[in-house]
């Protein structure tokens, strides 16, 4: 059996290693991204209860609306991805036991299909209800305006701007963030993820066929005894248990989006 031969077959041995590689990575990720989902959820849906959010005026002011209501305590800001994680989960206890629906799913599920869709669209809501299968008003009235790169690169921390009904300079069609693209999270380029575009498409073709998102759990609340330790405690606790790792200040790459082919004309 000649050289060539043997590479062969040795390149179809790896395969199925590499494939269930890829999985495991691709399934670790996406439930770190529904970690976040659920925490962004969570405080967008004490937004819209308590902060009665406008159009035009900066999010903040809904969150100051909150922090003065009997929900907030003193309380709300969700400007960075920690902290709406550590926030997250006493008014995920709250929600449970204040907000109507069969269970948590159920009571997001509620929130979300009556929310704004500006609301939606401006804090890429549309994502978190897609990674947790939950229902969205229809989105067809701000999908033609613009959304920020930024605000994207801090999913799942709400901006304390406010949204501006501001179309896309060169229309939708050829915006990134003119949809949900749920491959924009990276999940398809972790680890031991292709490096050629061709891998990259067959990828991303494999994912979108696969049903592994239905694999994934929902994201597990914390128990309510440990609600009460300081914050040094608590973040350590979170990091034994594996809920923070690698860069908490933006969520996973744009794709290859702005990266390796930056658009010079402007941000998104």
């Amino acid at each position: 059996m000649n050289q060539t031969r043997f590479r062969q077959i040795a390149r179809l041995e790896k395969r199925p290693v590499a494939y269930t590689n890829q999985r495991e990575a691709i399934a670790q990720h996406l439930q770190k991204l529904r970690n976040g989902a659920v925490a962004h959820a969570a405080v967008l849906a004490f937004v819209m209860r308590y902060g009665n959010p406008q159009i035009g005026e900066p999010l903040s002011e809904a969150c100051r609306r909150v922090a003065e209501s009997e929900a907030g305590k003193g309380s709300f800001e969700p400007y960075s991805r920690d902290d709406v994680f550590l926030m997250s989960h006493p008014l995920r206890h709250v929600l449970l036991a204040t907000f109507p629906g069969a269970d948590e799913k159920d009571k997001l599920n509620c929130v979300f299909k009556s929310a704004p869709p500006w609301l939606i669209w401006f804090t890429f809501a549309d994502y978190t209800a897609k990674l947790l299968d939950l229902n969205l008003p229809d989105l067809s009235s701000v999908s033609g305006f613009e959304r920020s790169k930024k605000i994207f690169h801090g999913w799942w921390a709400l901006p304390e701007s406010a949204f501006e009904c501001r179309p896309w300079p060169d229309g939708a069609d050829g915006e990134p963030l003119a949809r949900t693209d749920l491959s924009l999270l990276g999940l398809e380029t972790k680890l031991d993820a292709p490096i050629t575009n061709r891998q990259r498409k067959r990828a991303r073709a494999n994912f979108a066929r696969s049903s592994l998102s239905h694999q994934i759990a929902w994201p597990a609340l914390l128990p309510k005894e440990w609600l009460p330790l300081d914050f040094d405690t608590l973040l350590a606790r979170l990091r034994k248990a594996g809920y923070f790792g690698g860069d908490g200040s933006r969520h996973p790459e744009f794709g290859d989006i702005g990266v390796t082919h930056p658009r010079p004309r402007r941000d998104y």
